[in-house]
Formats: structure tokens, sequence, C-alpha cells
């Protein structure tokens, strides 16, 4: 049986990409949402604890008036391209994944444009 995701009714989508544990859709309006596990903070909430599940869709909020055009997913860190070509990245860091020359993880970030 089909699902519809309630929490994205009526919000036309353009891209759904999903990492490891985790879900990101992005809107035609250039908003990317998230949801499923959150323990790296790989769904730009903020919020990096063990048992951080969200559950349905989120905007990332920390991204909010950045109109986005590309958003994707890795095990556990999401990359996400701006209109105006700039890079953001975040969540896990471990392996130097989101490019940024340490290994620190981290909360959307402006990367490189």
């Amino acid at each position: 049986m089909d699902k519809h995701l309630a929490a994205l009714s009526g919000v036309p989508l353009v891209q759904v990409t999903a990492g490891g544990a985790h879900t990101l859709a992005l809107s035609v309006s250039g908003t990317v949402f998230g949801w499923g596990q959150n323990d790296a903070g790989q769904l730009g909430l903020g919020d990096m604890t063990e048992t951080s599940v969200v559950p349905s869709p989120t905007p990332v909020a920390a991204l909010s008036g950045v109109p986005l055009v590309q958003v994707t997913a890795g095990g556990a860190h999401t990359l996400a391209l701006s209109v105006s070509g700039t890079v953001f990245g975040w969540g896990q860091n471990d392996a130097g994944q989101l490019g940024l020359g340490d290994m620190t993880g981290i909360r959307p970030v402006g990367m490189f444009s």
C-alpha cells in the first residue's frame, strides 16, 4: 500500500535523496527537508544525539532563505548546492568527507563556491 508523507502535502518537490539512515527532499522553492537518523547532525537540524531520530520531514532552518538547487546524502553527511554556487555541508566528517580541511562534524555551513 502506498503511503503519503503528510508533512510534504502540497509541497512540490524536485529531488529526493537518501543516505545511510536519513532522507532529504528539495522543494521547487529551494527549501530542503530532512528526516530519519540525525546522530551525526546529517539532517542539519543542530541536535546531534545518539537517539536523535526525526520521524517526519522537517525544514533545515539553518538554510532558511538560501535557495538550494541540489542536495545529496552520504552515509551520515549531507551536501547541498545553492543557486549562487555555494556548496554547504553538514553531518559526519570523521574522514574529511565535508571537504573542510579538518575532521570536525558540523552544522550547515558554506564550504566553498
